[in-house]
């Protein structure tokens, strides 16, 4: 929370309170009209590959592009969308790729989508979460592109901001976090005519706001930024029903957010440009706001003047207890996310203010939402102080602690305590990347863990800002809590990336920062005292105290920014996979036994191999014959296949710290043995040692016939040669295709190409021994071993 100050000094001397738990504010009825807003969100065509994209690095902003634009919604889902949205009576008003906004009378909307709940703060947890909801219907027409729609405005307020608050600065949190200056020294802070400062970061922000406020914090004598111009170096975004930048309330203490994020920012990088989105404060509002983040991005139709390519860092320091969020609100938020971290956007969102309670409305253990997404870079707190001169870091001069509290009252009373928030996710599985963290504490925990990471947030070593907010008076405040901590991490992080001159982000980063943490490098300075709860209400979480190594107070520790992007940039060898389809007993009465196996092996000075991804797939058909997340390293697996089959083994390996190896595939095809064709004639078997399924079927009688069916693209035939051997003609649907003449000077199997064809179809041959002596030979004796079908 804030501790007034003076406005031309910083001692102490007023206390406000003003983080605010999910629904305990009451905000007045929307006014009832003839008018309804709806936002309908699109599904995900493809979210597995949008999360391998954000975790593809290397690519170049049009590369990266390329590749997402395939698996966003499609231009279809949207015609769709718009369309049922039209027949239900309503007007389309906006879009973003993932969404499609539309009004109408309320009775059309209530009619496609049902009643909405539109409950106050003094509901119970179950109708606020139904509230802040989307519509309890969806009409069949939308069922098969979309996955929810909400009111776009009426709902009370969902999210609450982490503020708390001593007095660090940007160039403090750059010499503690061995961030380097991103440009030469001297070089004015951005203001829109700098064209080395290319990098953007945004923000999410749910009140109103004075701009004016930003450009009085950078005027200020010693702390400031003199020479930014707020004019050219932040671009606001008004979301949905919004069409400006909203004014601040004098009932709602929000404002002080928005303050603490871009003056925080700006003093940390003040080389960036800063791009702020206003939406309201309800679910459409957040989801809204974090799919425009990704329009601009990628500069597509709906972007905001244009969009902004540079866009590197999201950072958002508003949320809601993962309790009382909701699956809903949850599932069509993180495809969202995964899009963001495809296009290249890093995100952080603070940890909480509550300790492990989090201030939600169940009790016990909880942890805050978006910060428990996989998708997100959690940020918890510390105590940040430092040691002796102001030197550049030279791993003595700063020293952290974790931003602490012991109780129920102690956490949650931001007036006197307060602490980082952390612990256990009760909705998202442990995702790769964590898989370093095991052993002891942590060993047998299977949920993601919380946070990643730490930066200042005690509000005693909080950062100096300036509010002109107009329920507590204009003013100079210290800030703290982890909304300081996420901003702060999301400059330093662009500060590092722009030091290497790149131009567009980087996507996903949680692998590289749990490499470094596991490689016990310096990329950290390790958190190891402080608490964050009592240890009686942790229930099933692991631990509420600071240790050596992870820990759910403060994550890995505090990052060396540095170090971490140098690692993103120039990742270590990534672990390497094999793969291998064989033939069990090809030569045995079990041809189509088949033996899968797969390795993983460490890159050299990388982490041990942790499991793979194994999948096994027979061509022309859907589904697998054999899958596994999180099979052995290294591992094996025995299948019966289907003759005249053709089947594919892909591998991907993982390394502790969640980097994978490019995929490894390999293909088999398995034959038609002898044994399975149709004789007529006076065929027999005869055993042959290296042959498919030990034998060969043979005849020497002129017109004798062999049938085998198949399909596939090649077809070939597996014959005996030599100089007893005579001719044999192969026909397809009463076509004749070629004559074999299998007469050689020595004996031999040998694999004839029957037919090549551009698509897979079912075909009938026909092998006929036509009893035409060879000129070399006077034998009309034909041998037959397999015929092969390949996709």
């Amino acid at each position: 929370m804030p501790r007034r100050t003076s406005a031309t000094c910083l001692p102490l001397v007023l206390t406000l309170g003003l983080v605010m738990s999910v629904g305990a504010t009451a905000v007045p009825a929307a006014a009832t009209t003839n008018e309804t807003g709806v936002t309908v969100y699109l599904k995900a065509p493809n979210l597995r590959a949008l999360r391998e994209l954000a975790a593809t690095h290397g690519l170049s902003h049009a590369q990266r592009m390329a590749r997402l634009r395939k698996l966003l919604p499609t231009p279809a889902q949207h015609r769709s969308a718009e369309a049922a949205l039209r027949r239900a009576g309503l007007t389309v008003t906006d879009e973003t790729a993932w969404s499609v906004t539309a009004t109408g009378p309320d009775a059309g909307v209530r009619g496609a989508f049902g009643s909405h709940p539109q409950t106050r703060a003094r509901a119970s947890a179950a109708q606020r979460r139904a509230a802040n909801g989307p519509y309890p219907s969806m009409p069949a027409s939308l069922r098969g592109v979309a996955t929810a729609a909400y009111p776009t405005a009426g709902s009370p307020r969902m999210f609450h901001h982490n503020v708390s608050g001593g007095l660090l600065i940007g160039s403090d949190f750059r010499n503690a976090n061995a961030s380097p200056a991103r440009t030469a020294t001297g070089q004015a802070p951005y203001s829109g005519s700098d064209p080395a400062a290319t990098l953007t970061i945004a923000t999410l922000q749910f009140a109103g706001w004075n701009a004016g406020d930003l450009t009085t914090w950078a005027n200020t004598s010693d702390i400031g930024v003199p020479g930014f111009n707020a004019a050219t170096g932040l671009t606001t975004v008004p979301i949905g029903p919004l069409t400006s930048l909203p004014a601040p309330d004098p009932k709602d203490d929000g404002d002080i957010e928005v303050d603490l994020d871009q003056e925080a920012l700006l003093s940390t990088d003040p080389y960036a440009h800063q791009r702020a989105y206003f939406a309201n404060n309800d679910a459409d509002g957040y989801l809204n706001a974090v799919a425009q983040v990704l329009d601009d991005v990628t500069g597509d139709s709906f972007a905001y003047q244009g969009g902004d390519r540079h866009i590197v860092a999201l950072s958002t320091s508003w949320g809601l207890c993962e309790f009382d969020s909701g699956s809903t609100f949850i599932n069509d938020l993180e495809p969202i996310l995964a899009g963001l971290q495809a296009a290249g956007v890093t995100i952080f969102a603070s940890s909480g203010d509550d300790g492990i309670y989090d201030g939600c409305s169940a009790s016990g253990a909880n942890v805050d939402y978006p910060a428990s997404s996989p998708e997100v870079v959690a940020v918890g707190g510390t105590k940040l102080a430092p040691v002796g001169s102001s030197a550049p870091n030279d791993g003595s001069n700063w020293t952290e602690t974790a931003w602490s509290c012991s109780s129920v009252s102690d956490c949650g009373d931001l007036n006197t305590g307060g602490g980082s928030g952390g612990g256990v996710s009760a909705g998202f599985s442990r995702p790769d990347y964590q898989g370093v963290v095991s052993g002891g504490t942590f060993g047998s925990t299977t949920m993601r863990m919380v946070p990643d990471i730490a930066a200042d947030a005690d509000t005693d070593t909080g950062f100096p800002g300036y509010s002109s907010d107009p329920s507590d008076g204009a003013g100079y405040y210290v800030f703290g809590g982890t909304s300081l901590a996420a901003p702060v991490s999301a400059a330093l992080f662009t500060n590092a990336l722009a030091a290497h001159a790149v131009t567009s982000g980087v996507g996903e980063i949680h692998s590289a920062l749990y490499s470094a943490y596991a490689g016990s490098d310096s990329s950290f300075r390790d958190v190891t005292s402080g608490t964050n709860g009592a240890a009686a209400d942790a229930g099933s979480d692991p631990s509420v105290s600071a240790a050596i190594g992870y820990d759910t107070v403060t994550g890995l520790g505090a990052p060396m920014w540095a170090d971490i992007v140098d690692r993103v940039l120039n990742p270590l060898v990534a672990p390497k996979a094999t793969a291998s389809l064989s033939f069990a007993h090809l030569h045995s009465s079990s041809p189509y036994q088949i033996s899968a196996r797969w390795t993983g092996t460490a890159a050299t000075g990388g982490l041990a191999v942790d499991n793979a991804t194994v999948r096994i797939t027979r061509a022309g058909h859907s589904g697998s014959v054999y899958s596994a997340q999180n099979a052995p390293a290294s591992g094996s697996h025995s299948f019966t296949a289907q003759p005249g089959s053709t089947y594919t083994l892909s591998v991907t390996a993982r390394d502790l710290a969640g980097t994978t190896s490019s995929t490894r595939t390999t293909k088999i095809v398995v034959p038609i043995d002898d044994k399975d064709f149709s004789v007529f004639g006076g065929w027999k078997d005869r055993k042959s040692a290296g042959s498919v399924g030990g034998s060969i079927t043979q005849t020497a009688h002129r017109g004798a016939s062999a049938i085998a069916r198949g399909k596939g693209k090649t077809y070939s035939l597996a014959v005996r040669t030599g100089p007893s051997y005579g001719k044999l003609v192969v026909t397809e649907a009463g076509r004749k295709l070629k004559t074999i003449d299998l007469y050689a000077r020595h004996a031999a199997t040998k694999r004839v190409t029957l037919l090549q064809a551009a698509s897979a179809t079912s075909r009938t041959f026909d092998f006929v021994c036509i009893g035409k002596k060879s000129k070399a030979s006077s034998s009309t004796a034909v041998d037959v071993d397999a015929m092969y079908v390949a996709y």
